[in-house]
């Protein structure tokens, strides 16, 4: 029941914000966020990519500059605004798909690599999600993973967790009109797994050769696994 009701949770909520998910991603991250996408997708092989969680396209347009993508969520509105924003842009080589990150229909050993970004903590089982990931990979591919982490030092961490729990949603609930989404995010990542606990859950989806990058002082960290 916990796993129906936080999928229908995080898809009403997403669709709430999906109008304003753009310009608070930006601001509330000071522009960070386009410097940790272009990190991320860095790390991708060339070839066919899936981005899962897309949103409103972010990922899945930085890693077009040099490969084909599937641009793939659950919330129709937020595949809405990637169908708006790559026909606006003219990017022809993203396509934006209906899908579940848990359940993803694609065939086995489908794509060069495939990645998340800011997404793979939203899923009600992260595991079953990393593992779908590691089967539409091909052999020798990689999955690389965007996500928000706790900051190890002490002071800066006291600093962010005044930002991030009292700040961020303050303004994420005046600019969006929608109070729970962005209290939901400071939960949400502290209720994420610390990195080593991440990296055994990647093994565990059969992924291997993990690396793990922390970004801007630890407030972000990107995770690769190879597909053996």
């Amino acid at each position: 029941m916990y796993h129906l009701q936080k999928k229908e949770y995080i898809q009403k909520m997403f669709a709430g914000i999906s109008h304003r998910y753009d310009f608070l991603n930006h601001f509330l991250s000071l522009g960070l966020d386009k410097y940790w996408r272009r990190f991320a997708v860095a790390l991708l092989p060339s070839g066919l990519i899936l981005d899962v969680c897309s949103g409103t396209g972010d990922v899945a347009i930085e890693a077009s500059k040099r490969n084909k993508v599937i641009a793939s969520d659950f919330c129709y509105e937020m595949l809405q605004l990637c169908t708006q924003k790559i026909k606006n842009q003219n990017i022809g080589n993203v396509v934006c798909i209906q899908n579940d990150a848990e359940n993803l229909s694609f065939k086995d050993e489908t794509f060069n690599g495939a990645t998340v970004a800011f997404g793979i903590r939203n899923v009600a089982d992260i595991k079953k999600a990393l593992s779908e990931m590691h089967r539409v990979v091909k052999k020798g591919g990689k999955v690389v993973i965007l996500e928000f982490s706790q900051p190890e030092n002490k002071v800066f961490k006291s600093i962010y967790y005044l930002y991030f729990q009292k700040i961020l949603p303050f303004i994420g609930c005046a600019v969006s009109k929608k109070k729970g989404a962005y209290s939901y995010l400071p939960s949400s990542v502290i209720a994420f797994p610390e990195r080593s606990e991440f990296v055994r859950l990647m093994k565990e989806a059969g992924l291997a050769d993990i690396e793990f990058h922390d970004l801007t002082f630890g407030i972000v960290t990107v995770y690769s696994g190879v597909k053996l």
